[in-house]
């Protein structure tokens, strides 16, 4: 019983990844994946679904089945947010996490280590065991990740002293997630898009502060004068995070004509 207990830990996860993504309205999840058959508004939706099949599936196949779904689906996970890493998280829908960093790739990759545990050990058939274990899960998941959106928004609305209406970001050509945050931008409102500007980042040259130290894409947050009213943030979603909450009242441009304004 015990290895179907540690087995349905890693069910929990799933299940509150996979309805939270199904849960949210399409539009309002800042899903990272724009191409391919993950691209929006389906990519979200079929993400979802496969990770609440894949839930059902640990907590109800028996045997070592179960284990192999469960060590298949955290080893698919891992690569995924190795290849994300710095991308916006959108692992639980519309919740406001970190970037898909160290942490993500830590705690998939714990995930199949249980799973694989699990399937050394040998499962059994304990249907009511694992839906008890797989439902205390989700709910700890869910509140971790609700305690972590709160917490992120709070810190977010707290950080700048003035409204933003402005973002001066920096960005380089010969930058992958440079592109990849160009193309994100342009699901952004139009209003918002042109209260951005592009500088350009000269690899091999310092940036100018307030960036100076951080690596591109980085942007800031300024007002109506081009003053910085927020501390730099770099990386695509915090970026991303910076420019959704940009206030739409005056749209000019905060940089004259030394940038160039997203298209």
């Amino acid at each position: 019983m015990l290895a179907d207990i540690v087995l349905a830990l890693t069910a929990g996860p799933l299940l509150a990844a996979g309805t939270a993504k199904a849960a949210a309205p399409a539009d309002r999840i800042d899903w990272p994946l724009r191409s391919g058959p993950l691209r929006p508004p389906w990519g979200p939706r079929l993400t979802g679904a496969a990770e609440t099949a894949a839930a059902t599936a640990i907590v109800l196949v028996p045997g070592r089945t179960a284990a192999i779904v469960a060590l298949l689906g955290y080893l698919a996970l891992t690569a995924v947010a190795l290849r994300l890493r710095g991308a916006r998280c959108a692992c639980f829908g519309v919740a406001r996490l970190a970037s898909v960093g160290r942490a993500h790739i830590g705690l998939n990759a714990g995930g199949a280590l249980v799973a694989a545990s699990a399937l050394a050990a040998g499962p059994g058939s304990e249907p009511v065991a694992r839906t008890a274990a797989g439902a205390v899960a989700a709910v700890v998941t869910l509140g971790a990740v609700l305690l972590a959106d709160r917490r992120s928004r709070r810190d977010g609305d707290a950080a700048c002293d003035r409204p933003i209406t402005g973002v001066l970001m920096y960005l380089a050509e010969d930058c992958p997630s440079c592109r990849s945050l160009k193309q994100l931008l342009e699901t952004v409102e139009p209003a918002r898009r042109e209260a951005v500007v592009m500088l350009p980042a000269v690899r091999g040259t310092p940036l100018p502060a307030p960036v100076a130290g951080l690596a591109v894409p980085c942007a800031v947050g300024v007002d109506d004068s081009g003053t910085p009213v927020c501390p730099p943030v770099e990386g695509i979603g915090a970026v991303k995070a910076l420019v959704d909450g940009i206030t739409v009242r005056n749209v000019r441009g905060t940089a004259g004509g030394e940038a160039s304004r997203v298209a």
